[in-house]
């Protein structure tokens, strides 16, 4: 247990990696957001391990949110991530930026 946080095995599935997100994938829940230009998915998928573990942090609050990430992508410059949050059935998505990488290990 990490900060409180009772952290979930990764998944083995339902996550989007060395490619674009679809919209498929999206209704599937296996991704958070799908970038598109003019109905074309058009991200390039970021080089990291997908998924895994990170904290989210919150930019106006500071809020830590513990979360497992499902996608990495990055179109026009902006690097944009797809999570899931530990403990909740929630989606979410967050600039890189904003994102503690942890890695594949459980953290402890």
């Amino acid at each position: 247990m990490a900060s409180g946080v009772t952290w979930l095995e990764l998944p083995k599935d339902c996550f989007v990696r060395l490619r674009p997100a679809t919209q498929a994938n999206a209704k599937r829940g296996c991704a958070a957001l799908v970038i598109e230009n003019a109905g074309v998915t058009g991200g390039t998928p970021l080089d990291i391990q997908i998924p895994q573990y990170a904290w989210h942090i919150d930019q106006p609050s500071g809020k830590r949110t513990a979360v497992i990430l499902i996608k990495a992508e990055e179109i026009s410059g902006i690097k944009a991530v797809g999570y899931r949050e530990v403990g909740a059935p929630s989606l979410g998505a967050a600039l890189l930026s904003e994102m503690i990488l942890l890695g594949t290990d459980k953290p402890d």
